[in-house]
């Protein structure tokens, strides 16, 4: 007789059977992944004899040992080792035999064994001195710089080899005592941290230049550049810091410092109560209506009014910090997904108590909500690193669900943490009162002397911090054609001055020359009006050839780049200037050639005055 079939009931009963197996047999495989574990119990092989077939016989010297297989590396080091203890033993006779030989000879005394111990150091001394010197001497381009920290950095790699894409900086003239903390409270203002490091001094030579340097790499290339701008030449613990920058680095995934603004920027929402945590728009935060999840299905009215608030809501998704829980929901997803929803199911039932899996049941957690936005995104075809940015909604009509970014933190630091920060580049500082006042005297006296320039310049290079301010009044003198041109000479000679010593190691220093950039075009502008205006030919090719005596200076200097020299050039010249200045005679040039500040006397201005009425001869009218 044939088998009864099955009832439904009972095919149903035995697929759900399979299924609970299935079930039972990936989740031990689940747990497994975590609970690897390497077998203690090593096998053992007893040796059985060899059969040469050629020969045919039976080799039993082996029978019944333990096998134990050996690498050819093994064997090779245990042959090693037999030589390296025949040696030794070699070694010892021929001891042996030298301390016979030894104790025959006459013995010597303990002043003469430590004599000899003495003078066998000091030649070792000077050999080792001898060969410093000869590699010092022998090897190409040294000079007196690789005692110099900068040289050390280049020699072993570290200083810039002009990558556009290194985030690293290299920080010169450190403050001894300032510390890496420090460094990264100051630097980590302008974006997560890579890597910081200082190079501590080694040996008494290095400590003797009571400076330091070192090395504070950004996650992101913008963030760097940042700082470079900000933090080149600040005074920090009364050294003024040299930036530039250094050869690229090696970048973490996860940053060693964070801003706190930046942390605070990645941390989840405040709770709203909506589902997923969505976050309402600001217009309906006063909308959202207070009910319970049995009125929000009874009453059609609160459910529309909950639906369109729903609808233009925001699911902010924030992967979690913690790395185990963050493994763990990886984990998690991937045997869902491969699985399906049963097994999430099973885990739920059998993890309820567990505190590490309390993201399966807490809906408005930030880790649930990463854990759904993950394996919904999975399942659309993204990758576990690389996923799509865009909002969308997953559920028709839901909230919409707002990816985190990709490498979030080596995008930059956003504009709108900064906005405090750009204030601490500005931030250079203002003249009191009565220095503002000192400063204005000694413009308003100012003449080509070199005392008086040297004094005024002096004054502006120890209240460096406020070095706007003093270029912008100094930029408001020339600005009037009323001045004599001793004063304007006086002036554009202060201001030379000061940009050829903005180099000099005071604090601050280095601000005049972005400072008085900012106001140079200005500066000739005003020069140029005022040089048109002249009446005298003669003051007038004087004090053109003085302020291209000034440009001529800079471009020696390198003090610009020659392309803004070029143009300030123009500037003062104007674009008529050099069609229509007439040639003068020389001897008139030389007449006016002390024309510094030094007074002309009486018989000077007379001649002065009848030379140029001869000029202006047949007009009818002397000048």
């Amino acid at each position: 007789m044939g088998k009864r079939p099955l009832s439904r009931k009972e095919i149903e009963e035995q697929k759900k059977r399979e299924d609970e197996a299935a079930a039972a047999h990936a989740f031990k495989e689940f747990v497994e992944t975590f609970q690897e574990a390497p077998s203690k119990i090593s096998k053992v092989w007893v040796k059985a004899g060899t059969y040469d077939a050629g020969s045919r016989k039976e080799d039993t010297k082996d029978r019944g040992k333990l096998y134990k297989p050996q690498s050819r590396l093994e064997m090779e080091h245990e042959k090693s080792m037999d030589y390296v203890k025949m040696v030794a033993s070699e070694s010892r006779k021929d001891s042996s035999a030298m301390g016979k030989k030894r104790n025959q000879e006459k013995k010597k005394s303990n002043l003469e064994m430590f004599k000899e111990e003495l003078r066998q150091i000091q030649e070792e001394r000077e050999e080792r001195h001898k060969y410093k010197h000869m590699a010092r001497t022998m090897l190409p381009g040294t000079s007196s710089t690789e005692s110099d920290p900068v040289y050390k950095e280049t020699e072993s790699g570290s200083f810039d080899n002009g990558d556009p894409n290194t985030t690293n900086l290299y920080l010169g003239n450190l403050n001894p005592k300032i510390s890496e903390h420090a460094l990264m409270e100051l630097f980590g203002k302008y974006g997560p941290l890579a890597s910081i490091k200082i190079m501590w001094p080694r040996s008494e030579e290095e400590k003797m230049r009571n400076r330091n340097c070192g090395f504070v790499a950004y996650m992101s290339r913008r963030d760097a550049e940042r700082a470079l701008r900000a933090l080149n030449g600040r005074d920090v613990m009364g050294y003024e810091m040299k930036l530039g920058w250094g050869k690229s680095v090696p970048i973490m995934t996860h940053p060693i410092y964070i801003p706190p603004k930046l942390l605070a920027y990645t941390l989840p929402p405040p709770a709203s109560g909506l589902p997923f945590n969505a976050q309402p728009h600001p217009t309906d935060l006063e909308n959202i209506p207070k009910m319970t999840s049995g009125a929000y299905m009874s009453e059609p009215e609160l459910k529309e009014q909950m639906d369109s608030v729903l609808v233009k809501s925001v699911v902010k998704v924030v992967i979690p910090t913690e790395r185990p829980l963050l493994m763990l929901i990886h984990r998690m997803v991937e045997f869902v997904i491969r699985e399906g929803p049963m097994f999430e199911a099973l885990i739920m039932t059998k993890e309820m108590d567990n505190p590490m899996y309390k993201f399966l049941f807490e809906n408005e957690s930030p880790a649930h909500i990463y854990y759904r936005w993950k394996l919904f995104s999975l399942l659309q075809g993204d990758t576990p690193s690389d996923w799509r940015t865009k909002e969308f909604r997953m559920f028709k009509g839901g909230s919409i669900w707002k990816p985190p970014p990709i490498n979030f933190y080596t995008q930059g630091m956003p504009d709108e943490l900064l906005a405090d920060e750009e204030g601490i580049e500005a931030n250079k500082g203002n003249l009191s009162v009565a220095q503002r006042d000192r400063l204005e005297d000694l413009i308003r006296h100012l003449t080509p002397e070199r005392q008086k320039i040297g004094d005024a310049m002096i004054f502006c290079i120890e209240h460096a911090d406020a070095a706007e301010e003093i270029c912008e009044c100094i930029t408001e003198s020339l600005s009037s054609n009323e001045t004599v041109v001793k004063k304007k000479v006086a002036r554009i000679y202060l201001i030379s001055d000061i940009l050829h010593n903005s180099a000099v190691k005071v604090q601050n220093a280095s601000f005049f020359r972005k400072a008085m950039e900012k106001n140079l075009l200005d500066i000739f502008r005003n020069l140029n009006a005022y040089y048109m205006q002249l009446d005298s030919r003669l003051k007038a090719e004087g004090f053109k050839s003085r302020v291209m005596g000034v440009f001529r200076a800079w471009e020696e200097w390198t003090i610009y780049p020659r392309e803004f020299l070029v143009k300030l050039q123009h500037t003062f010249l104007g674009i008529q200037m050099t069609e229509k200045q007439p040639e003068e005679e020389p001897e008139e040039e030389k007449e006016d050639e002390d024309l510094d500040g030094v007074p002309l006397d009486g018989a000077a201005l007379l001649k002065s005055a009848m030379m140029c009425g001869m000029t202006s001869g047949g007009g009818g009218g002397g000048s």
